[in-house]
């Protein structure tokens, strides 16, 4: 069922959803996050912390496998792997990373007018296990990104997945702190399932 203004007063709508999914800057939470490729036979794991700043920016700080620390804010991107020297480059170089950094800024931010401006939103569930759907309104990204998926239940989400038009896609479990506490193998269905509350 898809939560719309039209609802019943029980059941949360998509704004009301996004307002609740905000947390207040600097927010910090723990991520694992799994690429499945068409081209490995195993998926690649990391795990560390995804922190959201008063600035806006977001940063995705790696601690397993190995250390890295990456920053988007505004068109900026700056990459600082240990023992590397800092990259720099604009999102326009890394449409995905636009995408991720949109969507999951304006959940953390609870601001739907951003998401609107980036994607096509779509709600369905029950307010204890729901998902959003996020669609890339920009062509050149739709080319690449199929959707991000948002699983959660009532004011925290589960997962992001990024789900690729060539068939990659990139799982990242919110709140989850080690490879292990996820399903085991890591198969991409009993991850989409795990995610999915199922």
């Amino acid at each position: 069922m898809l939560w719309t203004t039209a609802s019943l007063a029980s059941e949360p709508d998509l704004d009301a959803l996004i307002e609740s999914l905000a947390r207040p800057a600097p927010a910090t939470t723990d991520f694992v996050e799994v690429r499945f490729s068409v081209l490995l036979a195993e998926p690649v794991t990391a795990g560390g912390q995804l922190e959201y700043h008063e600035s806006g920016a977001l940063v995705r700080r790696v601690e397993t496998p190995y250390r890295e620390r990456t920053e988007l804010l505004g068109e900026r991107v700056v990459i600082e792997r240990e023992g590397n020297p800092p990259r720099r480059f604009s999102l326009d170089r890394a449409p995905e990373l636009r995408a991720l950094m949109a969507s999951f800024g304006a959940l953390l931010a609870g601001n739907k007018t951003v998401l609107d401006q980036h994607f096509e939103v779509a709600v369905a569930g029950q307010p204890d296990n729901w998902q959003l759907t996020l669609r890339p309104r920009d062509r050149k990204l739709a080319r690449m990104l199929s959707a991000i998926v948002v699983d959660g239940a009532n004011d925290s989400p589960r997962c992001f997945r990024l789900n690729e038009k060539d068939g990659d896609a990139s799982i990242i479990a919110i709140g989850t702190t080690q490879v292990a506490d996820l399903p085991q193998p890591l198969l991409r269905p009993s991850l989409e399932a795990w995610c999915t509350g199922q």
